[in-house]
């Protein structure tokens, strides 16, 4: 029943936002339209941030427990960006309203595992498998450059998201034996 009503004030949120901007909503609007009353908002949500965390920490979730295809990270983007893409007004409006780190954290939370994945599988391939703190700042480097194009893309208010996917091909071609080499790098930096 819970999430059921998570959803549901969710829902409501999301409806209201298409009608008028984030900073024009109350958790009264929300409440009213979605027939339930203030105490069961504040029961699942301290306020209307913490709401849109929800929706934002959901959506990272049910991502991550997709099935997807690893080998290609590029298809997890894409499941991301037709995400971003398809709650478009509340992803600007938390862009714009609350805080870009919040959609920040949210885009790498959804693509942190494709880039772990990455690493994970380069490394499996080398002679000597590089150190957890190697691969995982492999892994951050991979996915803060990734994020970095999609939060480009969100502040041009995602009006293309084909370039995005270009540029996003352009940094797996980039990227096409450079994670070995900078794993490799930094194995022999710590010698």
């Amino acid at each position: 029943m819970s999430q059921s009503t998570k959803n549901a004030l969710a829902e409501s949120f999301r409806k209201l936002l298409s009608r008028r901007s984030f900073d024009k909503i109350t958790v009264k609007d929300i409440v009213e339209d979605c027939g339930v009353n203030r105490q069961t908002f504040y029961y699942h949500f301290h306020d209307i941030y913490d709401l849109v965390d929800w929706i934002f920490q959901d959506a990272a979730e049910n991502l991550n427990r997709m099935p997807l295809d690893y080998d290609d990270w590029t298809s997890g983007l894409k499941v991301l960006l037709e995400f971003l893409q398809d709650n478009r007004i509340l992803i600007l409006n938390a862009y714009n309203s609350i805080s870009h780190e919040v959609v920040a954290d949210y885009v790498k939370k959804g693509l942190r595992p494709y880039c772990a994945s990455i690493v994970e599988r380069q490394a499996e391939t080398m002679e000597t498998m590089p150190s957890e703190e190697d691969r995982t700042f492999t892994t951050e480097f991979l996915t803060l450059s990734a994020s970095g194009i999609v939060m480009d893309w969100i502040s041009r208010k995602m009006l293309s998201k084909d370039e995005t996917m270009k540029s996003m091909k352009r940094l797996r071609t980039a990227m096409n034996g450079s994670v070995q080499l900078m794993l490799r790098n930094l194995s022999e930096d710590e010698q």
